[in-house]
């Protein structure tokens, strides 16, 4: 059984090579904007084909989580692949969805969080990070420096003003893993601040800091095109557990060592070459056909395939598993892994330790909160008061529940419209898309935004 699983999962590494690439700029309005240190990202407005977008509504903003794009929000059949994915809509179908032609010509449009929120009503906006997307809408790549502070302090800053200079309505923010990471990041006032007095030698650095204006602007407590209403937080990332083999001056050194390393870009190449053997023997479908076969007639080691993938494959079909392989897995930056390491190795969560000017510092420093100059987000979850509806995985496999709920659910500011939810059957990795996002996650988030909308929580 291990050499099976370990067969499937080298077979899932070369279909990630081998896989297509597509940019869906037709569901959608494209937009860019412009982020503080110059970069270019950009922005999807979501309608379906043939619609418009729902202009003059609530705006919802989602992000993406770490090695992936806004596509995770965008399950459909593309064109080229009507031949390929034969899903079969369940028979216990969400009332939502009952009668809907669209989703009966296309059943994977069902599990779309972006096709759900357009058919609420709601203004829906998607958002690459930089270096992430395809073809026309990949963002500027900017630094190989580029940490997880740089997308929170940067990225979603310009794109919630831009969305918020478009619809003049401050919306609700929110996303995946990272996408909920940069959420409560942002709503602590976070941005950098340039200083001399760095760590180690250094004569300039940049630091994280928080702001107090613009902790009340974008928590609501004065008007700005900063401020947002509220938080869809979905299994949003801070402290991964982590085992001990990660804490290596080795690991360190590769994690630390600032690279962009562009998984879609190579994607794209490989996939217009016509030199490769294994393009006429192996198949992305074929490759995910035989890992759920093997979980069906292994399932009691489907554990194993769920430790190796971070998913639940019951929670997943071949379609949806074909899609995220071909068009949601996409490109990283090394410092990004070497923040989320320290996270886990050191039980916290905290700006990049390059920031303090790193001279010859290889792995981070020793936690010393208020002594150590570093800024600390795990203990600033006072300062983020907009009303969060969370919802975390089952399986605790890059993300702990307790520890979301203990250190972001209950340490921010309590709001009334507070909530939060672990879905049964999911794991981290398929709990925006699989197949009980459309009966389990997306009506909560339905009927959150709809007591966000009536009871007008709305900047003081």
């Amino acid at each position: 059984m291990k050499k099976n699983v370990a067969f499937a999962v080298l077979c899932l590494a070369i279909a990630l090579v081998m896989s297509s690439a597509a940019a869906f700029e037709y569901l959608g309005d494209v937009y860019t904007a412009k982020t503080d240190d110059g970069v270019t990202i950009k922005l999807l407005r979501y309608h379906p084909p043939g619609e418009s977008a729902n202009d003059g509504a609530q705006p919802v903003v989602l992000f993406s989580g770490l090695l992936c794009n806004m596509n995770e929000y965008l399950t459909h059949t593309p064109p080229e692949l009507k031949e390929l994915y034969n899903v079969e809509l369940p028979s216990d179908l969400a009332e939502w969805a009952r009668g809907d032609e669209r989703i009966q010509n296309d059943p994977m449009l069902y599990y779309s969080l972006a096709y759900y929120l357009w058919k609420q009503g709601y203004d829906v906006w998607l958002v690459n990070y930089r270096g992430t997307g395809s073809e026309g809408m990949k963002s500027q790549v900017g630094s190989a420096k580029t940490s997880l502070d740089t997308w929170a302090l940067y990225d979603t800053r310009a794109a919630i003003r831009k969305v918020y200079e478009v619809t003049g309505k401050h919306p609700v923010i929110g996303g995946h893993s990272t996408g909920g990471l940069v959420s409560y990041v942002y709503l602590q006032g976070a941005r950098f601040k340039w200083t001399y007095h760095c760590f180690f030698g250094e004569p300039w650095c940049r630091k994280v800091v928080s702001d107090d204006k613009l902790v009340r602007e974008r928590n609501g407590e004065i008007d700005g095109p900063e401020t947002v209403v509220g938080v869809i937080a979905l299994d949003p990332a801070m402290i991964p557990p982590l085992p001990k083999v990660t804490d290596m001056k080795l690991t360190w050194l590769l994690l630390d060592t600032p690279l962009y390393i562009d998984i879609r870009g190579i994607v794209e190449d490989i996939a217009k070459s016509d030199k490769l053997w294994y393009k006429t023997v192996l198949t992305v479908d074929r490759v995910f056909e035989l890992i759920f076969k093997m979980n069906e007639k292994y399932g009691k080691y489907s554990e194993i395939i769920r430790d190796l993938t971070f998913t639940n494959p019951n929670n997943l079909n071949p379609a949806l598993e074909d899609f995220m392989a071909r068009y949601i897995v996409d490109s990283l930056y090394t410092p990004t892994l070497a923040q989320y390491n320290d996270f886990g190795t050191h039980k916290t969560a905290r700006e990049y330790f390059e920031n303090g000017g790193r001279w010859y510092l290889i792995e981070p420093p020793t936690p010393k909160p208020e002594w150590d100059g570093y800024y600390y987000y795990i203990y600033n979850m006072k300062k983020v008061k907009v009303p969060f509806i969370t919802l975390l995985s089952e399986y605790d496999g890059l993300v702990e529940a307790d520890q979301i709920i203990r250190d972001l659910m209950e340490a921010k500011t309590p709001h009334q419209y507070d909530e939060y939810y672990i879905i049964q059957g999911t794991a981290h990795v398929d709990l925006p898309f699989g197949l009980k996002a459309p009966t389990e996650i997306f009506p909560k988030i339905g009927a959150w935004l709809e007591k966000v909308r009536i009871y007008g929580v709305t900047p003081h």
